[in-house]
């Protein structure tokens, strides 16, 4: 499926729910914010619902403050669409407010995505979801003013790690420097995205970085998150979005791993990186998570040493 068909998808229909992932980060975000401003723009309505709450460092985007937790009684959309989520398991509670017969747009570029929708666009070559919905304005030949120029960029340089990864192509470079020329200022970008860590996250960072092994050979490396270490600093999941990137960056690495104690029960979610020579996406998929080649998760039962085991076992069989 194309942009061109989603746009005679959302020709059909007057009111849209939007949402996307649990725990959403700056893809998530910003592509469905520009998504709302986007039908509107068409003279639909849309509202936007999603499990978590909006990370304090994406807040500053305008049009965040409108992504809700709670489903309003008088609201009776016609359609779903749902963005950057391989599954409607990776929504959440939001699945409760689907009506059975709810036709669901799926957009989404993880290589994992089960074409769960009525309506599947699915193009595991972009870069995010959010070039996805830049894509969708051109369809619909819609000028794209600074607020929406401001959440794609977020969505495009958060998914490509400041375009950085391998995801990241020469039409990533054109729509960056498009949206740069509509108002869009690089550096703030960067500084309100990335450096607004709190003391209570840096001092996260220094517990977790005290756990981490590597293999023998050096090309697994991985360290832990407990839910202790996050009483003891005070620290949020949220603060520990970024720390996957210190096992990656050293030198051999192939593959690193962040394991996170969550919730109440014996939960851990698990984090893959790679530098693109091992496709993660697959480990991830032994444990019914998934992603991309590069960058992919899963959520494991059972206790963080147990989980640590079955996962490295998986690790060392993918590299042998």
């Amino acid at each position: 499926m194309s942009a061109r068909r989603v746009k005679a998808a959302i020709k059909k229909f007057n009111k849209f729910l939007i949402t996307s992932h649990i725990n959403p980060e700056g893809d998530a975000v910003g592509s469905q914010v520009a998504m709302a401003f986007l039908l509107r723009k068409l003279g639909k309505e849309a509202f936007m619902l999603d499990d978590s709450p909006v990370p304090g460092s994406l807040q500053f985007i305008k049009g965040t403050e409108e992504i809700s937790k709670e489903m309003p009684h008088d609201f009776d959309y016609q359609a779903v669409i749902i963005l950057d989520s391989p599954d409607l398991a990776r929504i959440g509670r939001i699945n409760e407010y689907i009506k059975k017969d709810a036709v669901i747009i799926n957009i989404d570029h993880h290589v994992s995505n089960i074409n769960f929708g009525k309506f599947n666009w699915v193009e595991p070559e972009f870069s995010s979801a959010g070039e996805m919905v830049y894509d969708l304005f051109k369809a619909f030949k819609v000028k794209i003013t600074l607020d929406e120029a401001i959440a794609l960029y977020a969505a495009i340089m958060t998914d490509t790690g400041s375009f950085r990864y391998s995801n990241t192509s020469s039409k990533t470079h054109r729509i960056a420097a498009e949206l740069i020329d509509i108002g869009v200022e690089p550096y703030d970008m960067h500084s309100r995205i990335y450096e607004t860590s709190s003391i209570q996250d840096i001092n996260l960072l220094g517990e977790s970085l005290q756990t981490m092994k590597l293999t023998e050979d050096g090309k697994i490396a991985w360290l832990w998150v407990k839910k202790e270490m996050l009483k003891k600093t005070k620290a949020s999941l949220e603060g520990t979005e970024g720390i996957i990137s210190f096992p990656r960056s050293i030198g051999g690495v192939e593959i690193a791993i962040l394991f996170r104690e969550t919730g109440t029960e014996d939960r851990v979610k698990v984090s893959f990186r790679s530098k693109g020579k091992v496709d993660v996406n697959k480990l991830a998929a032994e444990f019914k998570g998934g992603g991309h080649p590069t960058a992919s998760g899963c959520t494991v039962f059972g206790k963080i040493e147990e989980v640590e085991n079955k996962v490295l076992e998986k690790a060392k069989e993918m590299l042998s």
